[in-house]
């Protein structure tokens, strides 16, 4: 048995309860990195109810209506410090337009960033990444989980050089996909 609560707004992970769950390794685990994350995000949360926080594995965006001043910003970094999250002075970025998960935001707009979706690939390596890029995607865009689930046989091996072939009904729906992106 188990059960998903919603986040609201989708300003952090969803919670996930299960009665049993089965054992997952813990390296590189994005479940794992999900949950650490909204971990040491909690404090910050609770401290600061006005201000939006989203995050996805590593990617972390504080948005509020003023300008964040040093000491939120110090904040901010002696919170995750204290979880071993050490945010690089580059990835910081304080005036528009502001990069998250493949977008670019400004104060007025927000722009889709620019999208790679092939419709051609040959490896499984590729088939992995076009089938990732497009289950981020899914929620923002309204892609149906059917959908992607057809294009799921193409994940199937291990070795990321081993070719891959989409059959017909495959390249349509890819395009039925195309189609709710743009």
């Amino acid at each position: 048995f188990a059960f998903t609560l919603p986040a609201l707004n989708r300003q952090e992970p969803d919670k996930r309860f299960e009665w049993t769950s089965l054992p997952q390794g813990a390296r590189n685990s994005p479940t794992l990195c999900q949950l650490y994350v909204d971990n040491a995000l909690q404090p910050l949360r609770k401290a600061w109810p006005e201000v939006i926080i989203y995050h996805y594995m590593d990617d972390i965006l504080f948005a509020q209506s003023q300008p964040f001043t040093g000491q939120q910003i110090q904040e901010i970094h002696n919170v995750l410090k204290l979880h071993g999250l050490v945010v690089a002075p580059e990835k910081i970025q304080l005036s528009a337009p502001w990069k998250y998960l493949g977008w670019s935001l400004t104060d007025q707009v927000i722009l889709q960033g620019a999208l790679e979706t092939p419709t051609e690939f040959t490896t499984l390596h590729d088939a992995q990444k076009l089938l990732g890029d497009l289950q981020w995607l899914r929620p923002v865009v309204s892609i149906p989980n059917e959908l992607i689930n057809e294009l799921r046989p193409l994940l199937k091996g291990s070795d990321p050089m081993k070719p891959v072939h989409m059959t017909p009904e495959q390249v349509k729906i890819l395009q039925q996909i195309l189609d709710c992106v743009t």
